[in-house]
Order: C-alpha cells, then sequence, then structure tokens
C-alpha cells in the first residue's frame, strides 16, 4: 500500500512538470517578436528577424534575381527540362516570402505552435510553402512534355543496325521507361521555394528490364546477299541483305552498366553484300546504251498514223535479262480493229496499200538501236528492197498474213546482267522516229559517247550523247555496210555485211564485227536487196 502510494506521488509530480513546461513553452512563443530560430529558407538564413530584416535578408541574397531564374531539372541521360519559378506558384516576392517566414510557428494551435518552436531551438528547420499555391497543371505539364522528349529520345524502335558505324545502337530503358512523375511534383515543389536553381531527379516508376539479346541476335544474324530486282514485271528493287553479328554476352555487360536512357553502342560484325539497294536503284536504266532515228517526213497521213502507233506499243517495254523481244507479239496483228490504218508497204516484192503500211520502218529503227545496243539479235530478215529510211543491213522487215502464209518477226534478247527499257517517241512536226535503250554500263562495255548510222547526204543520223562517266574513255559506234553487186535469174541488186566499228576518242578502229546471222558453215550470211528497177 506505501509503494502504491509512492508511485501515485511520482505520476502527478511528472503530470506537474509537464503542464508546467508546456505552458512555460507557450508563454515563452507567445513573447517571441521575431522568426523562430534556426529558421532556413533554401540556403538563406532567416531566424530571429523581423518581417522587414527578413525582406532585406533575402534581397540581399539576390532573391529578386531567383524570381527570373527558372528551376533547371536534370533527369536521365542527362536530359533537362526548367520550370519557370513565377508560373509555378511557388516562389512570391521577398516581401510575401517575409511574410511566410513569419507565418512559421504562428499558424496552428497553441500546442503545436510550441512543438514548432521547440524543433527550431534545437535544430535547423525549413521553410516549406504551401502547396495549395502551386501551379500543379503548369508544373505537371512541363513534366509531361519532359516525358514526350524522352520518348523521342528513346526512338521509335527498339534497336537501329548502324552498318556503316559497324554497331548496334539501342537506348537503355525503351518501351518502359516512366519516371515518378508523383515524386518528381513533390520534389519541383520543394525545391522552387527553397530557392534551388537546379534539381536532379532520376527515380523511376519500377526497374528496367534488359532486351532478349539472344533474340535480337538471332533476328539479325543473316547471310549477305546482293540486292536485286522483282521478276513480276514491275521491276521493283529487293534491297540487299547486310550480314551481322554481335557477342550476346558484351551486349548484356554494356547494358548493365549504362543508366537509363543512354544510348548503348554494341560494336557489331558486318559483312557488304557486292551490290546494294541504292546502287541499284542507282544503275538501272541510267546509261543509254543504245539509239536511232529515222524520219517519215515523205509518209502519208496514215502511215504517219500506223508509225506512231506502233511505236507507242513498245514505248516503256522492259525486258529482264535473258527475255527475248518479239514484234509482232508486242505489237499485235495489224488490223484495223486495233487502230492501224491502210498505207504503202512492200508486200511479196511489191508496193501496194496494207493495213498497218510503215510497221516496218518502227522495226527496222529499233532494230538498229539494238545493233548500237550490242543486243543479241534472234530473229531478223532485210526488206525485198532496199528502204529510203535506212542504212543498208540495219533494216528488219515484219508482217503478219491474214490468211496463214509465213510470217516475219523481228526478235532480239536482253544479253545484259541488267534490265533495259525500250524509249520510243514521235516528233510529230518533224516527223522523226526514235528508238532508244537505256540500261546500265558493265564494266567490259564501250561506254558510247557518239551513234552514227549516216548514210546518205540526206539521211544523216549521227548523235552526240553525254559521256555516262568522266572517269571511262568514250567510244564512237557506227553502223557501216560492206557492198558487194550481183546480178542473177531474178534481177540485179546489191548484197551487204554489216559492220559494226567502234572507234576511240583518237579515230583508232577497236572493234569491227559483221553483225549478220551466220550460215551452217559459219560464214555471215548477205543480206540481198534487189534494184527496184530490176
Amino acid at each position: 500500500m506505501k509503494a502504491f502510494r509512492t508511485l501515485l506521488v511520482a505520476v502527478l509530480l511528472v503530470l506537474i512538470l509537464l503542464v508546467g513546461g508546456t505552458l512555460v513553452l507557450v508563454l515563452s512563443v507567445d513573447g517571441v517578436d521575431t522568426t523562430f530560430p534556426n529558421l532556413m529558407l533554401g540556403d538563406i538564413p532567416v531566424g530571429r528577424m523581423s518581417r522587414e530584416q527578413v525582406t532585406d535578408t533575402l534581397n540581399a541574397h539576390g532573391w529578386q534575381d531567383r524570381l527570373s531564374h527558372p528551376l533547371t531539372v536534370t533527369t536521365v541521360a542527362g536530359q533537362q527540362f526548367e520550370v519557370d519559378t513565377r508560373r509555378s506558384g511557388l516562389l512570391a516576392s521577398a516581401d510575401e516570402m517575409a511574410d511566410l517566414v513569419w507565418s512559421c510557428g504562428r499558424s496552428g494551435d497553441v500546442l503545436s505552435n510550441a512543438f514548432y518552436y521547440l524543433r527550431c531551438l534545437t535544430s535547423s528547420v525549413s521553410v516549406e510553402a504551401d502547396p495549395r499555391s502551386a501551379d500543379l497543371d503548369y508544373i505537371r505539364s512541363c513534366i509531361a512534355q519532359h516525358e514526350a522528349d524522352i520518348s523521342t529520345l528513346l526512338g521509335e524502335a527498339e534497336y537501329t543496325p548502324d552498318y556503316e558505324g559497324g554497331r548496334l545502337v539501342l537506348r537503355k530503358g525503351w518501351g518502359q521507361l516512366r519516371l515518378d512523375t508523383d515524386a518528381l511534383t513533390d520534389e519541383i515543389c520543394s525545391a522552387i521555394p527553397s530557392g534551388k536553381t537546379e534539381l536532379f531527379f532520376d527515380r523511376l516508376v519500377s526497374p528496367l528490364t534488359a532486351p532478349d539479346f539472344q533474340a535480337i541476335h538471332t533476328e539479325l544474324q543473316k547471310e549477305p546477299r546482293d540486292a536485286s530486282f522483282t521478276d513480276d514485271g514491275r521491276f521493283e528493287v529487293i534491297d540487299e541483305v547486310v550480314g551481322c553479328s554481335f557477342d550476346v554476352s558484351t551486349a548484356q555487360q554494356l547494358w548493365d552498366a549504362a543508366g537509363p536512357a543512354e544510348e548503348i553502342d554494341i560494336p557489331m560484325t558486318v559483312t557488304w553484300p557486292s551490290v546494294t539497294g541504292r546502287q541499284l536503284r542507282d544503275t538501272l536504266f541510267h546509261d543509254l546504251l543504245g539509239a536511232c532515228t529515222t524520219n517519215y517526213m515523205n509518209s502519208t497521213e496514215n502511215r504517219c498514223s500506223n508509225v506512231q502507233l506502233a511505236s507507242s506499243k513498245i514505248d516503256g517495254t522492259i525486258l529482264y535479262p535473258g527475255d527475248v523481244f518479239a514484234y509482232n507479239t508486242v505489237v499485235g496483228q495489224r488490223t484495223t480493229e486495233a487502230g492501224f490504218l491502210p498505207a504503202p508497204a512492200y508486200v511479196d516484192g511489191d508496193v501496194k496499200d496494207e493495213i498497218g503500211g510503215g510497221a516496218c520502218q518502227v522495226s527496222s529503227t529499233l532494230y538498229a538501236a539494238t545493233l548500237f545496243a550490242f543486243m543479241e539479235t534472234v530473229e531478223r530478215e532485210n526488206h525485198y528492197f532496199p528502204v529510203h529510211y535506212m542504212q543498208l543491213g540495219t533494216d528488219a522487215t515484219v508482217t503478219i498474213p491474214d490468211e496463214g502464209g509465213r510470217a516475219i518477226d523481228f526478235k532480239f534478247r536482253n544479253n545484259k546482267t541488267y534490265p533495259i527499257r525500250i524509249v520510243a517517241y514521235c516528233d510529230t512536226e518533224a516527223r522523226d522516229l526514235t528508238f532508244e535503250i537505256w540500261g546500265t554500263l558493265e564494266e567490259d562495255d564501250f561506254m558510247p559517247v557518239e551513234f552514227d548510222n549516216s548514210w546518205s547526204w540526206q539521211f544523216t543520223y549521227d548523235r552526240f550523247i553525254e559521256p555516262a562517266y568522266p572517269d571511262r574513255p568514250g567510244y564512237k559506234i557506227k553502223l557501216e555496210p560492206e557492198k558487194y553487186y550481183f546480178s542473177d535469174d531474178i534481177g540485179e541488186g546489191i548484197r551487204t555485211l554489216n559492220h559494226r566499228i567502234v572507234y576511240d576518242m583518237e579515230g583508232n578502229v577497236v572493234l569491227d564485227e559483221i553483225t549478220n546471222a551466220l550460215l551452217p558453215n559459219g560464214n555471215p550470211a548477205m543480206d540481198t536487196y534487189y534494184d527496184h528497177n530490176g
């Protein structure tokens, strides 16, 4: 019983001391006529000052400059953005901040004010702004824009092979990097009132996980393949495949060592194909391989129409390597239904009107262009009589009889490594027909700078072209007949061997070859032309 009375007395004494101490502390707070001791506004001490002294102190520490200086926030990979201190609503004038400092420890109830004062007596205390004054919409918009900038930095692809640089490039955190925006907002709201001008923040919502480097390796590891073109008639370029490989363990180590959003360069072994898509696009149909122009000035209107119609059917034709062009197949039957008109033509050794007359000038002009382009002639026959619009040995007759009989066609093969395109156009005023063959000059080809098919003072075809490659020698290519006069049971005429002659720029002959077809005995078959008057 005595022990109990002793304990009760002790408890009562403690209570009396606590109440008394609290009363003393409350009375002490009420008697304070300055800011509480040890208050700090950022790095500026503002304790035990009057309002005026706080204002003067802030101004002395360049408070006005801080108002105009934004908060620079640095996050992942050194990326930065700024928050305007005035627009944030968190940084006021020196006078307004002095009022804030003065209110610290005076805005609560008696006990909370007393304990705040006790806290200031024992340690320094940072002055916190009222978060309700912050313009959170503005602050969050700054953060959102920064997140968008980081997303742009990370790129649209998880990784990018840099074949030229021999590296695999990626950004750590692609597709998963998310800043803890709530925490960042809180830190901005704390930093600005404290007078900070810089803030570093890299806290993420969740940890980053490494890519599946083995899967990336499997996807990228390929054998090199040259660029090519489709064989579906559209002639689209299929890009090259670059052979590459990288070490998976090295990639993982580099990723582990990098920080969020940092660029990681993984060494990559690259094996280049011989032909790239860019090279192929640059070379396809780049070079004029052969061309010829003939004139149909003295033709009837019907014959002019036939020449223009037949050539338009050929214009734009593309031949793959090894493809054979057949005139009768491309131009088709010369009928009135197809738009052809009656006009003079050679028929059975005579000249008479025929539907599609003039088609032979089209085939002959194209044939001469193929000779300049060194195309392989598959099928060709010369006319019965010499034609006025072509050099001897460079014409090609064509016909599709209406009722059976022997069809005569002109065919040639693209014997090049690359496709060729045939371009045809008519100058309706000058009445000139032109065929051009565009392709790709290969290493062993003669680069033409002049095509010469001149055969009379009246009809001269001598065309100069710009060199396709300044670092290669240019050559003049000429078609010229070797003539032999004859007389037989049918009549008189001329037999010819057509020569394709190549001259260098000094006029030296570097090639002289006969283009006529070969007989079974290996000799060239001469073109036989009968005299009109024979």
